[in-house]
This record gives C-alpha cells, structure tokens and sequence, in this order.
C-alpha cells in the first residue's frame, strides 16, 4: 500500500475520530444561567375539578397520573375506544372515549366535565397522520371550545424557537417531529386558549432525582427523567404564574445520557 493511500487513511479516521468528538460534546447539556423559581406541588389537591389527560396511557401519562392521583386530583383519561386501560384502572382514573385524530370527539371529551386543566403529552414519531401536530391542534381547540381554563402541552426543545438548542443528533432523530410540534405549537398560542408550553429534552427513565428544573432560556437543552418532568407538571398545574410561558425542562446533573447512573 503506497505511503499516500495510507496518509489518505489516516486523515479518513482522523476525520472521523473529530466528527465523532464533536458530536459527544454536542449531545452534552447546557445549563441556563437562570431558571423559573417553581414551588414544589401541594401535597393535596388545590381544585376538587378533574384534569383531562391526553397521552395518559404513554410513558409521561402515567408518571403524571400516577402523582396526580397520589395527592387526591380527580383525573379523567382521554382514551381510543381499543386502548389498554389496565395500567390506569389501577390508578382509579375516570375515562372518555375520543381518538386525537378526530376533531368531534375531542371537542365532546372536553366538554364532557368541568376540567380545571387539559394536559396534552400526546407524541408518536412514525404514526400517520400524526399526533403531534394534528393531535395537539385538535385538542387544543376542544380546550377552547369548552372554556377549559388553561391547557398544558408537552413538546420537546427544538420545536419552535428553541431549534437551534436542539443537538444534532436530536435534529436529526426528531427531523419529521419538530415542525409538527411547532406547528401545534404556533396553533395553541394564537387560539387564544391559556396555554402552558413544556420543552423537555431527552426523556430518561428511572425514579425521580428532585432536580429537575424550567427555564425560559431558549439555549436551554439537557435530559430529564419522566418521573421529574411529570412532578414539575403538576407544580405548573398550581401556579397560575406560568400561564402564557413556554419552558425548557431538563436536569442540570444530567449532562448526557451515555455511560451516567441518571441515564439508566
């Protein structure tokens, strides 16, 4: 092998050794210089009104049920006719049936009760139409149409403004994503329904570290445990305060999710 065939290898793999560097510190989080001073939640409910849950069935769902019912709220599961319910049943939930796609029964779930709040965590990366956008949209107009006093909508950093916090990779994994959830986005904050808009960034499992922060900082970006964001969920859900805010969610010491016991 010549001695410019392997100088061209060696720049090949030095090449790739930086893209791969760069990507690593990409991925890593930034922590806001300021973050919103969010009290912790009410140990018992401060509104005997249900909160209608859609997307209660995912991942994020059921963490903010299962608080949601642990300090007493009544909450009413917004769930397709064929859905699983075991998982909520257990949680003593209330439910209506209405499929996200599908404008009428939405508008019929948030009318069907005196909700004090609607809380949308609906996502689904490959299904067509989607629920991101289509499914925000529709709910965000049943909220309205029923005067629910406010709607709290779950999006990721990326959507919106705060594209350019978004990593790479996170562009690229959520590249069909981000436009329909800043096209629900753009549509629940000129409907005129009070909204609250949460960006979390990378969603991790595993019990709740308690450091979970909000920040109105668009350069915001880290990663977060369910458990986290749905307990800063339900402190949003008692202050009136965030309100028409829009808020980037993450864990200051999580500052990647490769090889860190908070990743797990």
């Amino acid at each position: 092998m010549s001695k410019a065939i392997l100088k061209g290898l060696a720049g090949l793999v030095l090449l790739l050794v930086l893209a791969v560097a760069y990507l690593l510190y990409d991925v890593r989080a930034r922590v806001p210089e300021s973050t919103y001073p969010l009290a912790a939640p009410a140990s018992t409910s401060p509104d005997p009104r249900p909160v209608l849950v859609f997307g209660a069935s995912g991942q994020t769902g059921i963490e903010l049920v299962k608080l949601l019912r642990a300090r007493g709220d009544a909450v009413t599961a917004a769930v397709r006719a064929s859905s699983d319910r075991t998982e909520l049943e257990a949680l003593g939930v209330d439910f209506v049936v209405a499929d996200a796609l599908d404008a009428e029964s939405v508008t019929r779930a948030a009318a069907s009760d005196d909700f004090r709040a609607i809380v949308s965590s609906l996502y689904c990366r490959d299904c067509q139409p989607s629920v991101d956008d289509v499914g925000n949209i529709n709910v965000a107009e049943g909220a309205k149409a029923a005067g629910v006093p406010r709607m709290l909508m779950i999006s990721t950093i990326g959507a919106g403004d705060s594209y350019d916090s978004a990593n790479l990779i996170s562009r690229y994994i959520l590249r069909d994503v981000l436009p329909k959830k800043t096209a629900a986005e753009n549509h629940l904050i000129a409907s005129g329904q009070p909204y609250t808009i949460i960006r979390p960034g990378g969603l991790l499992t595993g019990p709740p570290t308690g450091r979970g922060y909000l920040s109105e900082d668009r350069n915001a970006f880290g990663f977060i445990r369910r458990a986290d964001l749905a307990r800063m969920l339900v402190a949003v859900l008692d202050d009136r305060n965030t309100i028409s805010k829009i808020f980037a969610a993450a864990d200051p010491e999580i500052k990647s999710p490769f090889g860190q016991d908070e990743a797990k």
